[in-house]
C-alpha cells in the first residue's frame, strides 16, 4: 500500500466525489502518490476515511484524465510517465493552440492584454522564487488568455489538455536546466507579438514555448524514444527552425 504524502484533512465535506478527487489528484500531481505505484481500492477507502461509491467515482475522474489505471472493485494504479502519450498530447495540444491563439489576436481587448502583462509580472515574481504552486495559477491564467478570444469548445478542450499535460509540465519547469528564466521570456515575448496584431508571430512562438516540454521531458524520462509524430506536427505548423533555436 502506498501511503499518501499528506493526511486527507477534510472537513465534513469530505465524502463528496469533488473532494476525494481533488485530493488524489493532488498527490499524485505532486508526487505524493508516484507514477506506477499501486492501490487496492478498499485500503485507500480505508486510508481517506471515506465510503467505497464516492471513491470510484473519483477514480473514474482521474483515469478519464489518464492518472490511474483502475478495475471496478480491485487494484488501482497511479498511471507512469508514458511517452507515446506525452506525444500524442502534445500534437493534439500544439495544433489547437496554434489555431486558437490566431483567432483570438485579431479580437483580444486592452483589457484583456493588461491581464495578461498582470500574469507574466506574477509568473516572473514566482519563478525567481521557484514556487511552482504559485506561479501555475497566473501561468494558466494567461495560457487561456491568449486563447480566449477562439471560443468556448476551443477553450474547453485546451483546459482538459492542459490539465492531462500538468505532470510533464511540472517535471520540466522544475528539472529542465534553465526552464524557469527560458519560460518568463517565452511568454513574454508571446504577448509582445499579440500586442503587434501578429497573429503569425504570436502562434510561432506559442508552438515553439509548448513544444519545448515534450522533449525535455523525453530527455529526462526516456532518452531514447523518438517523437516522430511531433516532428512531424512542429515542421508542419513552423517548419524546420535553427537548431539554436529548438532542438529536435
Amino acid at each position: 500500500m502506498t501511503e499518501l504524502a499528506r493526511p486527507l484533512a477534510l472537513a465534513a465535506d469530505g465524502q463528496s466525489v469533488e473532494a476525494i478527487h481533488d485530493h488524489l489528484r493532488d498527490a499524485i500531481v505532486r508526487g505524493g502518490l508516484s507514477p506506477g505505484s499501486t492501490m487496492s481500492q478498499v485500503q485507500l477507502a480505508a486510508q481517506l476515511g471515506v465510503s467505497r461509491t464516492p471513491l470510484r467515482e473519483a477514480l473514474r475522474m482521474l483515469q478519464r484524465e489518464g492518472l490511474v489505471d483502475a478495475e471496478f472493485n480491485r487494484r488501482v494504479r497511479v498511471a507512469g510517465f508514458s511517452m507515446p502519450d506525452l506525444e500524442e498530447l502534445y500534437c493534439a495540444r500544439l495544433v489547437l493552440e496554434d489555431t486558437a491563439v490566431r483567432l483570438t489576436v485579431p479580437r483580444i481587448t486592452q483589457e484583456e492584454v493588461a491581464q495578461l502583462e498582470g500574469n507574466i509580472a506574477q509568473m516572473a515574481h514566482f519563478a525567481d522564487l521557484k514556487d511552482y504552486e504559485r506561479w501555475e495559477v497566473p501561468h494558466r491564467a494567461f495560457h487561456r488568455g491568449v486563447a480566449g478570444g477562439s471560443g468556448e469548445r476551443f477553450s474547453r478542450m485546451l483546459n482538459q489538455l492542459s490539465d492531462h499535460a500538468e505532470r510533464y509540465r511540472r517535471l520540466h519547469t522544475v528539472e529542465a536546466s534553465g526552464a524557469w528564466t527560458r519560460g518568463v521570456v517565452e511568454h513574454r515575448a508571446i504577448l509582445d507579438a499579440i500586442k503587434r496584431g501578429d497573429g503569425d508571430a504570436a502562434a510561432r512562438g506559442l508552438v515553439m514555448h509548448l513544444g519545448q516540454t515534450p522533449f525535455s521531458v523525453i530527455e529526462l524520462v526516456d532518452a531514447t524514444y523518438q517523437p516522430d509524430r511531433l516532428r512531424e506536427v512542429l515542421n508542419e505548423l513552423i517548419g524546420q527552425s535553427d537548431p539554436a533555436e529548438f532542438r529536435w
